[in-house]
C-alpha cells in the first residue's frame, strides 16, 4: 500500500483512533488516581535445564538442550506455576497463616461475622486435606464451594492471586522469575516464597507419580523380555549341541552380568537414598529445621567463589559419580575423590544451614541433617549415572555379538528376543532418568524474597501520557496491519502487478440480486452506483465485440465473485446491440444460472440422447438471450458428456448465435473449467475486490497465465466506488 492510500485509510478512521486515544487517557488517569499503594516482590526459580557442565545432562541426551526444546520446557513450567491447582496450595497456606490472629494479612472482620468458629475449623481441615493431596477445591461440591467462598472473601483464591501474579522466563537463562504485588509488603513476600515452595512440591509429586508408573510398567516388561531372551538362548544352544555345531559367542556376552551388577547397585542406592530422605525429613520435623530440598537453594547465602562454593562442590561430586560408574566401579581414585568432595560439601553447607536456622541451638541436629542431605545428593548422582550407563549400553549394537552369520531360525529368534529386551531396557532407563529430573531439570528457589521497604511509584502523569501514546500508536499500527494483511485487490491499478493477468474491465460493488437490467439500461440513474455499473459494463461489452469471438468461458478462482450475475448482465447488454446470445450453464457444481433463469435442466439429457434438440434451449426474459440449463452434480464435464457430441453442439450453436457464454466451476476446487477451456475461443476469469488472493488462487492464476492469449482479460468485480478513480 502506497503512502497516499495509507493516509486515505488513516483519514477515514481518524475519529476511531482519536476516540480510542481519548478513552485510554481518561481511563488511565482515573485508575491511577484511585490505585492503592502496591508492594511488589520478585523471586527466582532455577530449573537446571541449561546446566551444560552436568555430565548427566550431556550424556543423557548426548547433547545440550536445543533452543526450541529449552523454550518449550520452560514455557511448560511457567504455565504449571500459574496452574490453579498450584495457586490453590498457596491459598491454603495463606488461610493457615491468617488463623494466627496476631499476624493476619487482611481483615477477617467480615469472615468472623459470617462464619462460626466451627465452620472456620472445618475449612481448615478441608484445606489441610487438599494441601496434603495437592488438590484444588471443586466448585461443584457444596462444601468446597462454601470454603472457596471464604478464600474469595479474603481474595486468597487462585483467581485473585493470579490477577497480580506474573511468571516468566528471564531471557537468556533457564531461570523463571515470579513477580507478585499486593497492598501489604509481608503478604507479597509470603505469597512469592510460598508459591516457589509449593510449585517445587507439586512438580516433584507429579514427576514422582508419573515416573513411578512408567518405571513399574517397563520394569515388568524388562523381566518378561529377559526371561524370553534367556529361553531363546537355551533353545539355540541346545540346537547347536544336538547338531554337533561348534560353540559360538553368547549374543549377550558378559552384558547380562554387567547389567545385573548395575541394577543391583541402583537398587541399593535407591534404598539408601530413601532411608536418608526419611532421616532428613524426620530431622526437619523433630528439630524444626529449615533445610532446603536442593543444594542450589544455598547459592544466595554463600558469596565464596572457587571450589569452596557448595554449588561448585555439588557439580564436582556429580561429575566424579558419573566417572566412577563409567569405570564400572573399578577406579578407586574416583571413589576416594568422591569421599573427599562429599566431606568438603558437608563442611561448606554446615555454616549455611546454621544461617537458615538462627533460632536453633541444636548444632548436632543441623550437622546430621547436612550429612543426610549430602548423602541424598550422592545417591541421586549415582543412580543417575547408572541409568545413563544402562541406557548407553543397551543402545550400542557393538556391545553384543552379531548373529547375522548364523542362518538358523533359532539364531534369528535369539536376535529378535535380544532386540526386544534391549528396547524394553532402554525405555526402563529413560523412565528412571526422567524420575531423576531430566524432563524438567533440578528445580530450586535461588532468590528468596524479603519484604519491600517502599511501595511502587505511581507515576500518574507518566502512565497517562504513555497510555495515550500507546493507544495512538496501537490504533495506527492496527490500521496499518489490517490494510497490509488485506490481500484483496481493492484498486484496478493493483490487479496487473499482483496477478500478471490483463484486466479487461472493472465493475463496482452493486447488489445484483434484484437488479432490473431493463431499467438499468433504459434510463439515466441518479444513483451513482447504478450509472457507474452500466457504463463500466458497456466498456466490457465493447471489448468483447471488438475481439469478434464466438464463444467465451466465464470462470473464477473461487466462489462468491459474482460471475453468474456478470454473465447475465453482459448477455443482456450484448442483446441491446442486436447480438444473439446463448448462455450455457456448465457450472455443474453450482447450477445457479439454471435456477436464476428458470431454465430446463436439459444439457446432460440432450448430450446423452434422452431429449431432442427442440427441448434443449430455454428462452430467457430478454429478447435475443437463450439459456441451456444443466442438472448439475459431482461429475466433471469430461465424465458427463461425450467429447465429440458436445463439440458438435458448440459448432451448431455458433452458426445460430453471435456469442456463446459458458459458466465454469471455480478453478481452485474443480477441474471443470480446465476441461471446458478447449471448447471456447477465449476465457474471462472474474475476481472480486472484496476477497483476498491466497495461495490456492495463485496456483489457479498460474494456470490462467499459461493459457496466454486465450485469456481475453480478467474482470475485477465488486470494486468500491471510491476506489475506481484511484
Amino acid at each position: 500500500m502506497d503512502l497516499i492510500n495509507f493516509l486515505r485509510v488513516l483519514s477515514r478512521r481518524k475519529w476511531l483512533i482519536l476516540a480510542i486515544t481519548s478513552i485510554a487517557l481518561i481511563t488511565t488517569y482515573l485508575i491511577a488516581m484511585q490505585a492503592p499503594a502496591v508492594y511488589k516482590v520478585s523471586a527466582q526459580l532455577s530449573t537446571g535445564l541449561s546446566d551444560f557442565n552436568n555430565p548427566f545432562i550431556l550424556n543423557q541426551r548426548n547433547r545440550p538442550l536445543q533452543k526450541f526444546e529449552l523454550e518449550t520446557k520452560l514455557k511448560t513450567l511457567v504455565e504449571t506455576i500459574k496452574n490453579p491447582v498450584v495457586l490453590s496450595q498457596v491459598s491454603y497456606q495463606l488461610y493457615f497463616h491468617d488463623l494466627k490472629k496476631s499476624s493476619q494479612f487482611r481483615s477477617w472482620e467480615k469472615i468472623n461475622s459470617n462464619y462460626s468458629a466451627a465452620e472456620l475449623e472445618n475449612a481448615k481441615r478441608n484445606f489441610q486435606e487438599r494441601s496434603d493431596s495437592l488438590l484444588a477445591l471443586r466448585s461443584s461440591d457444596e462444601i468446597d464451594a462454601k470454603h472457596l467462598g471464604i478464600l474469595k472473601e479474603l481474595k486468597y483464591d487462585a483467581k485473585s492471586l493470579a490477577s497480580t501474579l506474573k511468571v516468566a522466563r528471564i531471557p537468556g537463562t533457564d531461570l523463571i522469575q515470579i513477580i507478585y504485588a499486593s497492598e501489604n509488603p509481608h503478604l507479597s513476600q509470603f505469597v512469592a516464597n510460598t508459591l516457589c515452595q509449593e510449585f517445587i512440591r507439586y512438580n516433584f509429586s507429579n514427576r514422582a507419580l508419573q515416573s513411578r508408573q512408567s518405571t513399574e510398567f517397563f520394569a515388568r516388561q524388562v523381566d518378561i523380555r529377559k526371561a524370553e531372551l534367556t529361553q531363546r538362548i537355551r533353545e539355540w544352544e541346545n540346537y547347536r549341541r544336538q547338531n554337533g555345531l561348534s560353540e559360538v559367542e553368547n549374543p549377550m556376552g558378559e552384558m547380562f552380568q554387567v547389567i545385573e551388577r548395575f541394577e543391583l547397585e541402583r537398587d541399593e542406592m535407591s534404598r539408601a537414598k530413601s532411608e536418608s530422605e526419611e532421616k532428613l525429613e524426620n530431622l526437619r520435623n523433630r528439630a524444626n529445621l529449615t533445610i532446603p530440598y536442593s543444594i542450589q537453594a544455598y547459592m544466595n547465602l554463600d558469596d565464596r567463589g572457587g571450589e569452596k562454593n557448595p554449588v561448585v562442590l555439588n557439580e564436582k561430586m556429580a561429575r566424579l559419580s558419573y566417572n566412577y560408574v563409567h569405570s564400572y566401579f573399578q577406579n578407586d581414585k574416583y571413589k576416594d575423590s568422591l569421599m573427599t568432595v562429599s566431606q568438603d560439601l558437608e563442611e561448606a553447607l554446615f555454616p549455611l544451614a546454621q544461617k537458615m536456622n538462627p533460632q536453633s541451638s541444636d548444632d548436632g541436629a543441623i550437622q546430621e541433617a547436612v550429612e543426610e542431605q549430602v548423602k541424598v545428593e550422592l545417591y541421586r548422582d549415582r543412580i543417575k549415572a547408572i541409568n545413563i550407563e544402562l541406557r548407553q549400553m543397551s543402545r550400542e549394537p557393538s556391545s553384543f555379538a552379531s548373529l547375522q552369520s548364523e542362518p538358523s531360525v533359532y539364531a534369528q529368534e535369539v536376535e529378535r528376543a535380544r532386540d526386544v529386551y534391549l528396547l524394553a531396557l532402554t525405555k526402563l532407563n529413560e523412565a528412571e532418568l526422567a524420575s531423576q529430573g531430566f524432563d524438567t531439570g533440578s528445580i530450586s528457589q535461588v532468590a528468596f524474597v524479603q519484604p519491600p521497604q517502599k511501595p511502587e511509584p505511581s507515576n500518574i502523569l507518566l502512565l497517562t501520557i504513555l497510555s495515550g501514546l500507546v493507544a495512538l500508536s496501537l490504533g495506527i499500527v492496527v490500521t496499518f496491519v489490517l490494510e497490509y494483511l488485506d490481500t484483496s485487490v481493492k484498486f484496478p491499478s493493483q490487479f496487473g502487478p499482483l496477478t500478471g493477468l490483463p484486466l479487461l474491465g472493472s465493475l463496482n460493488q452493486l447488489n445484483t440480486n434484484n437488479l432490473d437490467l431493463v431499467s438499468l439500461f433504459s434510463e439515466t440513474h441518479k444513483n451513482k452506483s447504478l450509472e457507474t455499473y452500466k457504463q463500466l459494463l458497456r466498456k466490457i461489452r465493447f471489448e468483447v465485440t471488438e475481439n469478434n469471438i464466438k464463444s467465451l468461458l466465464i470462470t473464477s478462482t473461487k466462489d462468491g465473485v459474482g460471475k453468474t450475475s456478470f454473465m447475465v448482465s453482459l448477455a443482456y447488454s450484448l442483446s441491446l446491440n442486436g447480438k444473439k446470445v446463448i448462455l450455457i450453464d456448465t457450472n455443474f457444481k453450482d447450477k445457479s444460472l439454471t435456477e436464476i433463469i428458470g431454465a430446463d435442466p436439459s444439457l446432460e439429457k440432450y448430450l446423452n440422447g434422452e431429449i431432442s434438440r427442440r427441448k434443449l434451449i430455454t428462452p430467457s426474459l430478454f429478447d435475443g438471450v437463450d439459456v441451456i440449463g444443466c442438472e448439475g452434480g459431482n461429475l466433471s464435464p469430461s465424465e458427463i458428456f461425450p467429447e465429440d457430441r458436445f463439440q458438435d453442439l458448440m459448432e451448431d450453436l455458433s452458426n445460430n448465435y453471435d456469442l456463446i457464454l459458458m459458466e465454469g466451476s471455480p478453478l481452485n476446487s474443480y477441474a471443470d473449467s480446465r476441461e471446458l477451456a478447449k471448447y471456447v475461443g477465449k476465457v474471462i476469469p472474474v475476481f472480486s475486490a472484496a476477497q483476498g488472493i491466497n495461495q490456492r488462487d495463485k496456483a489457479s492464476i498460474n494456470y490462467l497465465r499459461d493459457l496466454d492469449e486465450q485469456v481475453m482479460g480478467a474482470i475485477l468485480n465488486k470494486v468500491e466506488l471510491r476506489n475506481l478513480n484511484l
